[in-house]
């Protein structure tokens, strides 16, 4: 369990970290040629992550499968036993935090929303994207022949909702966009939060049998 909280702190770090980043390239370069370089950079590192994980030892962890583990950190319930997708969904997933970074960006004339509004978009956003991740990678693993239709559909639920949410902040309509993309994760967890404290309380002498 702590090293499963220690993985989740890290990710979170490097997201946050890569998002301010693309941030203040935005502001510095503008968001063109800030979000071009930044996919540069993440094509590098995938790269290099594939390479460095090539080229170690089997059986042994060593600073290569550290480094590699940073730069490369996603696509691995969907690689089917190969190094090559890691490092393109890890490319994606990469560019599209910068992307979301440089979209939240207010521009330098017009109104724009609120920072705890901005962050809480990139926040709904992320969690999003990363239960899409999660349901894609849930379909990769899926024995052949198994009923995956809900999935399926699950899958182009989740990445629906994240489309009409950028677009309804584009289009200026950021609190609705935030209510799109956050809400239904809210709602989960506050389910999930409900569950366990009836679990800890009423439910624990109660006879499931």
């Amino acid at each position: 369990m702590a090293g499963l909280i220690v993985l989740l702190v890290r990710r979170v770090a490097s997201v946050a970290a890569a998002a301010a980043l693309c941030y203040w390239a935005a502001g510095s370069l503008g968001p063109g040629p800030a979000l071009l370089l930044w996919g540069g950079v993440a094509a590098v590192a995938c790269v290099l992550g594939a390479i460095l994980l090539r080229v170690s030892a089997v059986g042994r962890v060593t600073w290569r499968n550290r480094a590699a583990g940073y730069l490369i950190p996603w696509g691995w319930r969907l690689n089917r036993g190969r190094l090559w997708p890691v490092a393109v969904i890890s490319w994606c997933v990469w560019f599209a935090v910068g992307a979301a970074a440089v979209l939240l960006r207010p521009p330098q004339d017009g109104d724009c929303p609120a920072v705890g509004m901005r962050l809480a978009l990139f926040v709904a956003w992320a969690v999003d994207t990363a239960a899409l991740v999660f349901v894609t990678g849930s379909i990769c693993q899926a024995t052949p022949g198994g009923r995956v239709g809900a999935l399926w559909r699950l899958g182009a639920a989740i990445a629906a909702l994240i489309g009409a949410s950028v677009a309804l902040h584009l289009g200026g309509l950021s609190r609705a966009a935030l209510v799109l993309a956050g809400g239904p994760p809210a709602a989960l967890a506050a389910g999930a939060v409900l569950l366990v404290v009836v679990m800890a309380t009423v439910g624990r002498n109660t006879r499931w049998n």
